[in-house]
């Protein structure tokens, strides 16, 4: 087993292959695998053929199984080193230089989850679907180790503005930042920065209990999808990003008055502390 671990791990130095989405909920697809950020899901099919030593029908069933959740195992491997971690680091970077993130994907293999029931087919072939959880690969206290881009994202694009209305006598619910048409890609550790630099949002501002359950953020392609999503459900406070910085694409910057009006919301509500924010991307 220890042997064929190994031979997944190095999969990860091959280059994906994009492909069509095995699920609507995803945002990022790879070769029968797909990432669900806002439930941070790496989702995966695999198919098996029964043993060729397997007598009767049960054992060439369980044979078959046993090769679907293994292809499946594959194919999530593979789809996991394109995931970004921050703005400049990949989980395929930091498994290369922390112990703890290697051990955690390691770890993962054996405790994937099945997805709905086994598909068989005529020829003695099953496809099953696997899922692996996010946060048990890069736990909260190693987003504090992933290397982060020092230099301030103080370049956008001229091409967003925001005119966002916020209500400073409101109690808002959560934040949805509107990143479409950016290029914004989706992170385990994003970051939001104002047009000058400072950071309003990051690993740092957040409750690690809230995180370890649901992520730093959640991201979504659909605006009523954001507004009515649990993290932020309620009344969510929308702006609309300006542009995106980092190697990755990962951290947002907002207009300096949304980012201002924002903080000063946040001193008196917890929405940034419990991480409720969503990120609309295209």
């Amino acid at each position: 087993m220890k042997t064929w671990i190994s031979a997944c791990l190095g999969l990860l130095l091959a280059s994906t292959v994009w492909g069509v989405s095995i699920d609507d909920r995803c945002l990022q697809d790879g070769n029968s695998a797909c990432v669900d950020w806002n439930q941070g899901l790496v989702i995966a099919d695999g198919l098996g053929v029964p043993a060729k030593k397997a007598g009767t029908s049960a054992q060439q069933n369980a044979s078959a199984q046993r090769a679907a959740r293994m292809d499946a195992a594959r194919n999530i491997l593979e789809m996991i080193k394109g995931i970004n971690v921050s703005s400049s680091t990949t989980l395929q970077d930091a498994m290369l230089t922390d112990d703890q993130i290697r051990s955690n994907v390691q770890g993962m293999i054996y405790g994937l989850r099945p997805v709905g029931v086994p598909r068989y087919f005529s020829d003695g072939s099953v496809r099953v679907r696997m899922e692996a959880r996010l946060q048990q690969m890069v736990p909260q206290q190693a987003l504090f180790r992933i290397p982060v881009e020092i230099a301030p994202p103080v370049e956008h694009s001229s091409n967003f503005r925001s005119n966002t209305p916020i209500d400073m006598g409101r109690v808002y619910t959560g934040l949805i930042i509107d990143a479409r048409g950016t290029e914004a890609q989706p992170a385990m550790s994003p970051r939001v920065f104002d047009e000058s630099g400072s950071e309003l949002y990051g690993s740092a501002y957040v409750e690690q209990e809230f995180v370890l359950k649901h992520g730093m953020a959640g991201y979504v392609k659909d605006l009523e999808q954001a507004e009515t999503n649990d993290r932020v459900a309620g009344n969510p406070l929308t702006v609309r990003a300006v542009g995106v910085a980092g190697k990755n694409k990962t951290d947002i910057i907002l207009a300096d008055q949304d980012a201002a009006r924002i903080r000063q919301l946040a001193a008196n509500l917890n929405f940034l502390r419990e991480a409720r924010v969503v990120v609309l991307v295209d």
